[in-house]
C-alpha cells in the first residue's frame, strides 16, 4: 500500500473528462463508460467471485475421564442402604476427533453457537467458546455385589465465555443442573472450582460459594473470572480447568472428583500498542481481513481479484497470509515492490484514475509481500455499470497471471483508508507475527 503524498499530473483534463473518471473510480459509483484505449480487458470482479464465507468456527468433542471412585462413609444414608462405593466420571459424547464445521455469523452469542453443537462438546469462534451439555455421572455401587448399580445421577455442565480484544480479563458463564437420578440417588451437593495455567489466575475461581444442592431438573448457575497478565511484548498460551464436586447429601465429599480442561487453549498476547494493550483470543480460528468493496472500492478490488486470479491466491483460505509486524520490514517492502527498490518503475496514470497511486498485493505488512516490483503485474481497475473491470497498464508488460504480486493503479485516499483497516484487524483480530490470516472482499 505504497500512498503517494505528492505527485504532478501526467497532464491537464477537462473538466467534463475529469467529473467522468471521478465517477469511475468512486466507491460504489456505477457508470456507463467505454473500455480506455490504454489497455485490453484482463478481467472483473464481483462480491459473488467469493463464495459466501460463515464465520470460522470449530467443535472439539470432550473425551471421557478416569472414573474417580471413593469409599462411602460409615454412617452415612447410602452406606446404611448397602452402597460402599461412589465413582463419578465425565463421560464422552459420540465422535473422537474435532471437527471444523460451518460457523453462525458472530453477532450471535457463544450460546446460540452451543445450540448447534453436538452435547458434551466445545464450540469456538474466535473471540468466543462455550460448552454444551457436558456429562458427569455419579453411581453408587451395592456393597456385597459390587458390579451392581443402587444408584445414578446425572450431571450436566454448560458454559460460555466472550474474550476481550482489549483486555486479559474475560468472565465465563457456569451452569450445572441434575439432569436425571436413580435408585438410592434423589440429589446432589455439588460446587465447581476453575483454574488457568500459564500467566493466568482464576480471579473468581467459583461461580457459587461452597455446593449447592440440587434436586433433578434444578440447576445452579454463577460465573467465574480468568485474568490473564503477560509481560510487555509477549504471548501466554491458556489452558482452563475445572473440577466438579459430587456429594451425597450427609455424606462427607469424595476424595477424587470430576476433571477436565478446555481442549482448546485462549492466546493472550501483550504485543500492540508500544507493548501496553493486552488481549484475548481463540488462535486455533483463523482470523480474517474482511474489506468491502462500497468502502474501500478499487483497493478491495484490486486485492480480491488478485487473490482471484493470480498463481499464488495469496488471501485465499489454502493460502493465506501471514501478518509482519516490524515496521522497518514493512517499510522495506513497501520500497521493494512500489518504490526505489523495484527494477521496473510504477508509472502513475493520473489521467486515467485521478491522484493515483501504487498499491501492492500481497501486503507490505505480510511476510509475502517485498517482491521486486518489476515482477508485478501492474493493473488499472476501473468501476463501470456495478463491475469493477481490470485492465492492462499499458507501460508494463503484458499480464500472464503467473505473477507473484500485483500493483493496483488505486486513488490515494481508498489506499490509505484500506491499509488503516488492515492495521485496525490485526489489533482487533489480535494477529501476531507470523499468524496466518484470510482475506474476504465483500460488497
Amino acid at each position: 500500500m505504497q500512498v503517494r503524498r505528492s505527485r504532478m499530473f501526467a497532464a491537464l483534463i477537462s473538466l467534463a473528462t475529469a467529473a467522468t473518471l471521478a465517477l469511475i473510480s468512486a466507491p460504489g459509483a456505477q457508470a456507463d463508460t467505454p473500455a480506455p484505449a490504454h489497455g485490453k480487458l484482463l478481467g472483473s470482479f464481483t462480491p459473488q467471485d467469493f463464495a459466501s464465507q460463515p464465520a470460522p468456527h470449530l467443535a472439539s468433542p470432550m473425551k471421557a475421564s478416569a472414573k474417580r471412585c471413593s469409599p462411602l462413609p460409615a454412617g452415612s444414608i447410602a452406606r446404611r442402604a448397602g452402597a460402599t462405593t461412589a465413582c463419578i466420571q465425565v463421560t464422552a459424547p459420540s465422535g473422537s476427533s474435532p471437527v471444523r464445521t460451518s460457523g453462525l455469523n458472530n453477532a450471535q452469542d457463544a450460546a446460540a453457537t452451543c445450540s448447534v453443537t453436538n452435547p458434551g462438546s466445545y464450540s469456538y469462534h474466535r473471540h468466543d467458546y462455550c460448552l454444551n451439555g457436558l456429562e458427569a455421572t455419579y453411581t453408587e455401587y451395592n456393597e456385597q455385589n459390587p458390579g451392581e448399580i443402587l444408584g445414578t445421577g446425572v450431571l450436566t455442565v454448560s458454559s460460555s465465555a466472550t474474550l476481550s480484544a482489549s483486555s486479559g480479563r474475560w468472565q465465563e458463564s457456569q451452569t450445572v443442573t441434575l439432569a436425571e437420578a436413580t435408585g438410592l440417588v434423589e440429589d446432589l451437593s455439588v460446587g465447581l472450582t476453575a483454574s488457568c495455567t500459564a500467566s493466568c489466575t482464576a480471579t473468581v475461581p467459583n461461580p457459587w460459594a461452597g455446593n449447592r444442592l440440587l434436586t433433578v431438573g434444578t440447576s445452579a448457575s454463577g460465573n467465574v473470572t480468568f485474568l490473564a497478565t503477560p509481560s510487555a511484548g509477549l504471548v501466554s498460551n491458556i489452558t482452563t480447568s475445572y473440577v466438579l464436586n459430587v456429594t451425597q447429601p450427609g455424606a462427607i465429599p469424595i476424595n477424587e472428583n470430576a476433571p477436565w480442561s478446555n481442549p482448546r487453549q485462549v492466546r493472550c498476547d501483550t504485543t500492540f500498542a508500544d507493548n501496553t494493550s493486552t488481549g484475548c483470543v481463540i488462535p486455533s480460528i483463523r482470523p480474517e481481513l474482511d474489506l468491502s468493496l462500497a468502502t474501500y472500492g478499487a483497493a478491495a478490488a484490486t486485492y480480491g481479484w488478485a487473490e482471484n486470479n493470480l498463481i499464488d491466491h495469496w488471501g485465499a483460505d489454502d493460502n493465506p497470509l501471514q501478518r509482519l509486524a516490524s515496521e522497518t520490514a514493512q517499510t522495506a517492502n513497501r520500497t521493494s515492490t512500489c518504490g526505489s527498490g523495484a527494477s521496473r518503475p510504477f508509472v502513475y496514470l493520473d489521467a486515467t484514475v485521478p491522484d493515483d497511486s501504487c498499491d501492492e498485493y500481497p501486503f507490505a505488512a505480510t511476510y509475502q509481500g517485498g517482491t521486486n516490483g518489476g515482477l508485478c503485474a501492474d493493473v488499472i481497475p476501473l468501476l463501470q455499470n456495478g463491475v469493477w473491470n481490470f485492465y492492462q497498464d499499458p507501460n508494463a508488460p503484458a499480464v500472464t497471471f503467473n505473477e507473484p504480486c500485483i500493483r493496483g493503479h488505486v486513488p490515494n485516499s481508498e489506499n490509505g483508508a484500506a491499509g488503516l483497516a488492515l492495521g485496525r484487524n490485526s489489533q482487533s483480530e489480535r494477529v501476531i507475527d507470523l499468524e496466518k490470516f484470510d482475506l474476504v472482499v465483500t460488497a
